[in-house]
Formats: structure tokens, C-alpha cells, sequence
């Protein structure tokens, strides 16, 4: 095994746990409360990060394992929310903010449609607009965090999203895969920024007990 695959291999586990021990809070209702709209919003622009990706030169399922194994994660959270939220007889509700995601994202598929079946063209830049749109998505989560009074976010699963998207920047890196670098690059960003939101929102509610 090279280390390009060892890499790709790293960020693939490290998701899977993560993902797992934030099904089991969920599920057990232990402090973390997922978002069902959240993850809705999350799921599609995953999944249409992925399939733009494998319309560009040279895709590799080993260059973007950890996009990939990100749909399994988010897919399997929002199936787990969508139970949560029958269970407890809620309906779904999207913000302004989140429906403007998802035309966003409609837009995207539009603009991937003509551009690979219309033109013959590839994938590439309705991929880049879709890493553009995630990176804003951040800032829905950011902005609860900064007022939050408490984290109901789980630690453990950002950790291992920050560090897979360590191991897949490398993977993106030695294999000259500059979209999947971009992929990796922009969860690292704005995975740091949610994470020191988190403790900074933990920070605030030892400070009001």
C-alpha cells in the first residue's frame, strides 16, 4: 500500500468513527441534537460535490475517498435525524439561508448539466462553485455557535473530520489532484473555524453555572 493510499485510507476510518460515535449520541439523545434541514441541505451539496468531481480529468475514487465516505456519514445522519424527528413528531423547516443553499445547488446541477452533456465539458468548475457554496454553508453552523450559550455539537466527530481532511489534503497533494486538495482544503478551514466556536461556546456556559 503506498502512502497515498494509507493517506486516503486514514481519512476514509477516521470519518467512519466519528460518525459512529455522533450516531450514538444521537440517538441516545446525549447532548448532541442534529439539525434535520442541516442535514438535508448538507447531504445534497456532499453528494453534488462527489458527482461533479467524477466528471473532471482524472478523477480517482482513492483521491477524493474522504467526499466519498462523507456522503456515507452525512446520508446515515440524516436518516438517524429524520428518525429523531418522527419520533418526537416534528416537521421539517428550512431558514432563508437554506433554501438559498439549496437553489444554489440546483443552479450548480444546471450549470453541470449543459456543461458536460451540453458542451461535452467536464465537471471542474460547477465542483469548485459547489466547494464555494459548502464553505458558506459553514457559516450557518458558525453563526448558532457564536451565539450559542452552550455546544450541542459533538468535539470528537469535528476532530475527525479535521484531521481526515488532513490526511486527503496529503492525498490530494502527492497525487497532483488539485480539485480533491481544494475539497480538503476547504474542510479543514472551516472545520478549525466550527471547532474553536465549539470550545468557545463550552467556555461560555462554564462561565454561566
Amino acid at each position: 500500500m503506498t502512502l497515498r493510499e494509507l493517506s486516503a485510507l486514514v481519512s476514509t476510518i477516521l470519518v467512519i468513527v466519528g460518525t459512529v460515535w455522533y450516531l450514538y449520541l444521537a440517538l441516545n439523545e446525549i447532548k448532541v441534537k442534529p439539525v434535520l434541514a442541516s442535514w438535508i441541505v448538507l447531504s445534497g451539496t456532499m453528494t453534488l460535490s462527489f458527482a461533479t468531481y467524477w466528471t473532471t480529468p482524472g478523477h480517482s475514487l482513492v483521491n477524493n475517498a474522504c467526499n466519498a465516505i462523507s456522503i456515507v456519514s452525512v446520508g446515515s445522519i440524516l436518516v438517524a435525524a429524520l428518525w429523531l424527528n418522527s419520533k418526537h413528531g416534528k416537521g421539517v423547516s428550512f431558514s432563508g439561508f437554506q433554501k438559498g443553499c439549496l437553489y444554489v445547488s440546483g443552479v450548480i446541477v444546471m450549470i453541470w448539466a449543459v456543461l458536460v452533456w451540453g458542451f461535452k465539458g467536464t465537471g471542474v468548475i460547477p465542483n469548485i462553485l459547489t466547494q464555494v457554496l459548502m464553505l458558506i454553508g459553514y457559516f450557518v453552523t458558525a453563526e448558532k455557535l457564536w451565539h450559542a450559550k452552550s455546544n450541542s455539537e459533538s468535539l470528537f466527530l469535528w476532530w475527525c473530520i479535521l484531521f481526515a481532511g488532513f490526511a486527503a489534503l496529503y492525498t490530494g497533494i502527492v497525487s497532483h489532484d488539485y480539485l480533491a486538495t481544494i475539497y480538503a482544503g476547504r474542510t479543514i478551514f472551516g472545520t478549525a473555524i466550527l471547532i474553536w466556536l465549539m470550545y468557545r461556546a463550552e467556555r461560555r456556559s462554564h462561565l454561566t453555572t
